[in-house]
Parts: C-alpha cells; sequence; structure tokens
C-alpha cells in the first residue's frame, strides 16, 4: 500500500472515529464539528453540555475503555480549550470554561535531557478535578494533582498549581485565594475577613448541586450555543 492510500485510510478511520463518539453521546449535547478527540473510547460526557469550537479532548494513556476524561452535565467548554489527561481529568456538572483554556494532567518526561523530549515520552500524570459549578474564566491553565472546589472561580490567564477550596475567588500565577463566600454573611468576603468557623457553613457538594438543580429548569436548560462557534452566526 502506498503512502497516499495510507493516509486516506488513516483520515477514514479518523472520520468515522468520530461519528461513534458522536453518535454515542446524547442527542441533547451540542459537540462542534471542529472539536478533535484522541481516544474517544476513554472520554464520558453527561447531558445537555456544550463542546465548543476548537475544543481538543487528549486522553495520552489509552488502557481497554478505562474513562479517563468525565465531563458532566450542563457543563460549558469554551473555544479552543485543550483537556490532555493523565489518570483522570473530571469536569462535574454545571462547570464553565472560557476561552484558550487548558488542563494539563500529565507532561513529557524530562528526567533524562539528552534524549529528545519528542521522544521522551509521557510521566503518568497526576488527576485534576473541577468541582461542580467552577468557573474557569479565559486562558486558565491548571496543572496535575489540582483539584478545584465547587462553587469556585478563577480568574483570567491564571496558573493553578494548588487546589482551590470551596466557594473561592482566586487568580494569579500562581493562583491565589483572594475572596471566599460567606455564608453567613450571604457574600463574598476578602480572605483576610475569613476565619475557620465559616468552614462548617461550606454546603457539601452534593447538597450544593441539589440546590443547582432545584434553581434551574433542567428541562429547558439554557445551553450556549452562540458562544461555542461561529456557524450560529449573528444573534
Amino acid at each position: 500500500m502506498n503512502n497516499f492510500k495510507y493516509k486516506i485510510l488513516l483520515i477514514l478511520k479518523g472520520k468515522l472515529k468520530k461519528l461513534w463518539f458522536i453518535n454515542k453521546l446524547s442527542k441533547k449535547n451540542y459537540i462542534d464539528i471542529s472539536a478533535v478527540v484522541i481516544g474517544v473510547k476513554n472520554v464520558s460526557i453527561g447531558i445537555k453540555t456544550v463542546i465548543s469550537e476548537g475544543v481538543w479532548l487528549n486522553v495520552n494513556h489509552r488502557i481497554n475503555d478505562d474513562i479517563k476524561i468525565i465531563i458532566g452535565n450542563y457543563c460549558h467548554i469554551g473555544k479552543n480549550n485543550f483537556i490532555t489527561s493523565g489518570p483522570l481529568i473530571e469536569i462535574k456538572d454545571f462547570c464553565f470554561t472560557g476561552l484558550n483554556c487548558q488542563l494539563l494532567g500529565c507532561s513529557h518526561n524530562i528526567a533524562n535531557p539528552n534524549t529528545p523530549y519528542t521522544q521522551s515520552g509521557l510521566t503518568n500524570g497526576k488527576s485534576i478535578t473541577l468541582g461542580v459549578n467552577t468557573w474557569l474564566t479565559n486562558s486558565v491553565t491548571v496543572l496535575e494533582g489540582v483539584k478545584i472546589g465547587h462553587g469556585s472561580i478563577i480568574g483570567a490567564s491564571s496558573l493553578v498549581l494548588e487546589d482551590i477550596p470551596p466557594f473561592s475567588i482566586a487568580f494569579g500565577n500562581p493562583c491565589k485565594v483572594i475572596k471566599r463566600y460567606d455564608f453567613k454573611l450571604n457574600k463574598w468576603t476578602s480572605i483576610e475577613n475569613w476565619n475557620e468557623e465559616l468552614e462548617f457553613l461550606i454546603p457539601h457538594e452534593d447538597i450544593y448541586l441539589k440546590d443547582l438543580l432545584n434553581n434551574c429548569n433542567i428541562f429547558n436548560y439554557p445551553i450556549s450555543y452562540n458562544a461555542s462557534s461561529r456557524k450560529f452566526g449573528w444573534v
């Protein structure tokens, strides 16, 4: 078989895999045709979730059908996001990511600089978790081993190296918490005014999810098509 025919077969195989991936998902989702998925059998997506233009879902360690990227229900994954997994990346229900966000679950092996990094292989990496109803604004990068607590917001162009507790507003390079939500006063308060007693008022993630479901109409949930692709045109 010559190289041209081989390349055509690879292209057709890729398109068939993509069709398989899209068809196995709920029809209530929107996945833009420009999205790239490497390791389709290792990716799970819930219902009423948007995968926007230019998104790349990359499963590095494709072992059998083990799920390595989980995206929950009612999520919006913004344009040009790059999500590359180590053991697991879990994006829980109602998560929202802006433009150009990156979740980097593993890296290239740099143990021996005498080996070209393009050929050094990948590390095993560590898991990444975005809790229920977290919002990554534009150009946020989250590194392996990080858990962002439910209800939290990460500011634009932040580099998240460490865990972020629930109901936090954080930003910077490296990312630092600047505010927490005070359930006693029902408002965001500066981290300087936060005390440990307020931790006991923070709802468990499961209870928080139930409250979110009660506060929106899941049968007519406003999936944000217009923000996901140029194909939807003028509003």
